[in-house]
């Protein structure tokens, strides 16, 4: 846990300089008023709590592989990213293309052939 954090700390000190250099300050200042004429005064705050959000979900999912086997871990990382394009299509009405339709049904075989064999 401690690595990770330390970790995600020192990416954010050394990154920082190189994101700024890259796209310029220009194109910083821009996207910043972009985001705040979009979402108001409180995007700060809304930043801050998805990075928080974020690097808990991270530590979640270390102390989950202390607890589960690898191959466990990944079936449940692919449940959680078919629920988000399941819960995706049927809330905010995204667009479903055949070769997405596609990826889901052998996502979704492939777990379930793997629990009937692991039983």
């Amino acid at each position: 846990m401690n690595y990770y954090a330390c970790l995600s700390m020192m990416s954010l000190l050394i990154l920082t300089p190189f994101a700024i250099a890259v796209e310029g300050p220009k194109v910083w200042a821009v996207g910043w008023q972009t985001a705040v004429s979009q979402i108001g005064p409180n995007f700060v705050w809304w930043v801050v709590a998805q990075s928080v959000f974020y690097h808990l979900y991270n530590q979640v999912s270390y102390m989950s592989l202390d607890q589960i086997s690898p191959l466990t871990f990944s079936i449940g990382n692919t449940m959680k990213r078919i629920s988000v394009i399941v819960s995706s299509i049927l809330i905010f009405h995204t667009p479903l293309q055949p070769i997405n339709a596609l990826g889901a049904a052998i996502a979704i075989l492939g777990t379930f052939i793997y629990s009937q064999a692991k039983q």
